[in-house]
């Protein structure tokens, strides 16, 4: 009996062992998306390369989009169709649950997924700082996943100079800056992340969540009236690219 509980013992404990350790070496990485469309279109297939690695997926939105060009073409089209017009406050609602449908079919937990109201066209690095500082503090050790700051979009280099600088404060926070889809060309990447084979269809439809046209239910297309030549691109390349 004794010889018995003695191989017991060896087999289950190293199990156990390696279960706890597991738990605890678990890794946080935090995506920090501008407006609605960039956790997917630049982000995306490294939210699911990190989700395939074993890490804690965290996305931040930081603002509702209501200065989209889109907003006017969308309306135009509601006209069109015999239906009532939207305010900005809709239209913005419209886009967070565009972002929100997004980031379930990338795998993300509700729980993980926070949305701020930093002014569309508008974001200035110093918010944005101290939203990362709060996000840091809540996920300590977490890797931070930011556009870079070389974007000539100002909304996007906004968040990517607001973690260059809290990096540069503070040695223990580190980060990567992502490439937006449609600057491939122009700036130059050092890395870059596909999406794993298992994770295509979420990736699929995480950008058609953006196609939706649904006024009964708030969706509107957003993101695919906005800016379609860059779905297309997405889809074809299915790739984040970044730079440190």
């Amino acid at each position: 009996m004794r010889i018995l509980f003695v191989l017991l013992s060896t087999i289950i404990l190293p199990i156990l062992t390696a279960c706890e350790l597991s738990g605890n070496e678990q890794k946080t990485s935090i995506f920090y998306s501008p407006h609605a469309d960039d956790e997917v279109l630049s982000l995306g297939p490294s939210i699911l390369h990190h989700r395939e690695r074993g890490d804690r997926v965290v996305v931040v939105l930081l603002s509702e989009g209501k200065a989209s060009g889109a907003f006017h073409k969308v309306n135009e089209k509601l006209e069109e169709k015999g239906l009532p017009t939207i305010t900005r406050d809709e239209f913005g609602a419209s886009r967070v649950s565009e972002f929100k449908k997004s980031v379930e079919a990338l795998g993300v937990k509700p729980d993980d997924v926070f949305v701020y109201q930093l002014p569309d066209g508008d974001i200035q690095k110093e918010d944005v700082k101290k939203i990362m500082k709060e996000m840091n503090e809540r996920y300590p050790s977490a890797t931070n996943h930011a556009l870079s700051y070389l974007d000539p979009h100002h909304d996007h280099a906004a968040s990517g100079y607001a973690l260059k600088e809290l990096m540069e404060e503070e040695k223990n926070i580190s980060g990567l800056f992502y490439i937006p889809v449609q600057e491939h060309k122009n700036i130059d990447s050092e890395g870059s992340y596909k999406v794993p084979e298992r994770y295509k269809e979420g990736f699929t439809n995480s950008l058609n969540t953006y196609k939706i046209w649904n006024p009964d239910n708030g969706f509107y297309a957003i993101g695919n009236t906005s800016v379609l030549p860059y779905f297309n691109t997405a889809e074809v390349f299915m790739e984040s690219r970044w730079h440190d």
